[in-house]
């Protein structure tokens, strides 16, 4: 069963090339494979690289039978319920086991907003305010992060065996480092606040998409238009020097920080 996602996946490549079809995209078998092995990650199976193979097993010191079921189990419904065509011998899987519910998201793909917010940003305000919820303090994501991990190295330490102090130094140690880089990057963030500008990727980009048959926003086609003084077939006469009178510049809000 650990090992049914990617043989699945190198079964369906075979067969493919039975039937002379054209291979999955390497991007799309990567991205399969990816989704498979973070479905397994979650129901608790430990990763295993030999040489050119990947699959997944049981913890070690998982000894009971019944145990090892409802793992496998779970394991089992999680990837059906993503999509997968998975093949399990029945004998491995726990049929007391209550259909699994809706779950919903993942927290890291309700993450995943924040990634598809700073692809589709056309100006710094945007990027910003994505990344903010990761550097936050107190409550950002980058923050509570650190505090279940310092917290897991607590857990982890008062385990008992000889190597546990040792695992929860080195967790503590990566800690500190993670908090470190955080740090870095909130005020990095600062800098990227005070830029508030757009970006002339993006908007260079939204601008190509407006069709030309197609009315442009009044923004936009205030952009494209040709301005005047560019349409001016004949030099324009210029008034006099008593009819012009100097106009005051209107007023404009500082820029300065509200802080």
């Amino acid at each position: 069963m650990a090992a049914a996602s990617p043989r699945l996946l190198a079964a369906i490549d075979a067969r493919l090339d039975q039937l002379g079809l054209p291979p999955r995209p390497e991007s799309q078998r990567l991205a399969q494979e990816s989704a498979a092995d973070a479905v397994l990650h979650r129901a608790g199976f430990v990763p295993v690289v030999l040489f050119r193979e990947r699959f997944h097993r049981l913890p070690s010191a998982m000894t009971d039978l019944v145990e090892q079921r409802q793992m496998v189990t779970r394991a089992f419904d999680m990837l059906r319920a993503e999509g997968f065509d998975v093949l399990c011998d029945p004998d491995l899987l726990d049929s007391s086991r209550p259909p699994p519910g809706d779950h919903g998201l993942s927290l890291g793909d309700r993450l995943g907003h924040l990634t598809q917010s700073i692809q589709s940003a056309a100006h710094t305000s945007k990027a910003v305010a994505a990344l903010s919820e990761l550097t936050a303090p107190g409550d950002g994501v980058l923050q509570r992060v650190v505090e279940s991990l310092n917290t897991t190295a607590d857990w982890w330490e008062g385990l008992g065996a000889p190597a546990d102090p040792h695992y929860a130094n080195r967790l503590r140690y990566i800690t500190e480092k993670l908090d470190s880089y955080a740090l870095e990057i909130r005020s990095m963030r600062g800098d990227l606040a005070d830029r508030h500008t757009d970006h002339p990727d993006r908007v260079q980009a939204r601008v190509d998409r407006v069709a030309p048959d197609e009315p442009a926003a009044p923004r936009v086609a205030a952009a494209l238009a040709v301005s005047p003084t560019a349409r001016r077939t004949t030099p324009a006469t210029l008034p006099s020097a008593s009819a012009v009178r100097p106009a005051l510049p209107p007023a404009r809000p500082s820029s300065a920080p509200g802080r």
